[in-house]
């Protein structure tokens, strides 16, 4: 039984370096990433801070409801994956179930009803358990399976110019790859060609239209010229997620690896069924840690390649990404994890160890082996506010 005698949270602002990431012609994409940022320490009787990161979304009252309740409560760590974060009148998966023998117990609807803030509280109470312990956080899921993941650059819609400049900075950091995002009215072709010049032959691009590539018949010229520039490695999302027939039909016509973005996390199934993935993005942020690692055990079995994905988050989130991805053997394929080389502060006091496009999972002490910046946290904030002791 853990004890929580303090709950911190912070709402914070780090902007991106805009010059690297959107040309001024395309206007700003609409990204999480631009968005502030909460950030959640967790404190316990014996000291230990446990950390944790999330976009600014959602009702902060419901999670600052959440947050109090848990600073009220003795936490046990078995099956944190399932917090009692709503109040207990909205529990109706607790109540008795239903007079017919044939009535599905209301339990098993809790995996529909996720609170917005799991992801968030999980984390942490991940970082808190791993800290108490003294270990790695991955070392709590069996151990990593790799000590470095594999990590790409990342840009917005960009000219071919611009994108040229993004690859010579990103070379220059100790970056391999680059994704970047587009439409199918952008000047796909000519970007490519310039990335090729800038990062060489050998140079592997992530190429994310967010669906925005419309249909196969509309895209597909334009995706053969793209194939034949060689260094289109993976295409995710070309299309909306209610044409996965043509994901798969479009799996055989190009080289590239078909990636899908599973959002929301229950499209996983359906999109495994398809038969339209070639790898998939998988995303902790709203689903916590527990669910994510079940998905990508998922994915393992259907013999498929994934990635964590990332919101370009600072370096709280970052190092929890890095552990989740150490710890599947099929998170193989090259995250995004590029925000803290994007933005003007990590709020750590070490930077990433970056080599050959591959970051060194943080190991300064035990959970996210990271010491975070409480000066450079204060500097950013927005907003403040604190539970318990």
């Amino acid at each position: 039984m853990t004890v929580i005698a303090k709950v911190e949270l912070w709402v914070v602002k780090v902007p991106l370096l805009q010059e690297w990431t959107n040309s001024e012609e395309f206007g700003i994409h609409g990204h999480t990433s631009t968005s502030n940022r909460y950030i959640l320490c967790i404190t316990d009787d014996a000291g230990n801070e446990a950390w944790a990161e999330s976009p600014e979304r959602g009702n902060r009252a419901a999670l600052e409801t959440a947050l109090q309740h848990l600073a009220a409560s003795r936490t046990p760590f078995y099956r944190h994956a399932m917090l009692k974060l709503d109040a207990p009148e909205r529990r109706y998966w607790e109540r008795p179930a239903e007079p017919s023998p044939y009535a599905p117990h209301p339990s098993n609807n809790r995996h529909r009803l996720r609170h917005p803030w799991q992801g968030l509280i999980e984390s942490a109470l991940c970082d808190l358990l791993a800290k108490r312990a003294g270990v790695p956080l991955c070392q709590l899921w069996g151990g990593p399976w790799r000590d470095t993941v594999a990590v790409d650059y990342w840009m917005g819609r960009t000219t071919p110019d611009h994108a040229k400049r993004c690859v010579e900075r990103a070379r220059q950091l100790g970056f391999r790859g680059i994704k970047l995002k587009t439409t199918l009215e952008d000047p796909n072709i000519e970007r490519l060609e310039a990335i090729r010049d800038a990062g060489g032959a050998d140079w592997q691009v992530t190429v994310d239209p967010n669906g925005r590539f419309h249909r196969l018949e509309d895209a597909m010229p334009t995706l053969r010229a793209m194939d034949q520039v060689g260094n289109m490695a993976i295409l995710e999302d070309p299309f909306p997620h209610f044409h996965l027939a043509e994901f798969s039909a479009l799996r055989t016509r190009i080289r590239a690896r078909v990636v899908v973005h599973v959002d929301p996390p229950e499209a996983l199934w359906p999109t495994l069924q398809s038969g339209g993935a070639g790898g998939l993005n998988l995303n902790s942020i709203v689903q916590g840690p527990e669910e994510w690692r079940m998905d990508a055990a998922t994915a393992e079995r259907a013999n498929l390649s994934i990635w964590h994905g990332s919101n370009l988050d600072l370096g709280i989130g970052t190092a929890m990404q890095l552990h989740l991805a150490a710890s599947v053997p099929n998170c193989r394929l090259p995250g995004d994890q590029a925000g803290p080389w994007l933005r003007k502060a990590t709020l750590l006091k070490t930077d990433f160890a970056l080599k050959d496009g591959r970051v060194k999972i943080p190991s300064e002490g035990a959970g996210l082996g990271i010491q975070v910046d409480r000066d450079q946290l204060d500097d950013h904030a927005v907003s403040f506010n604190t539970w318990g002791h």
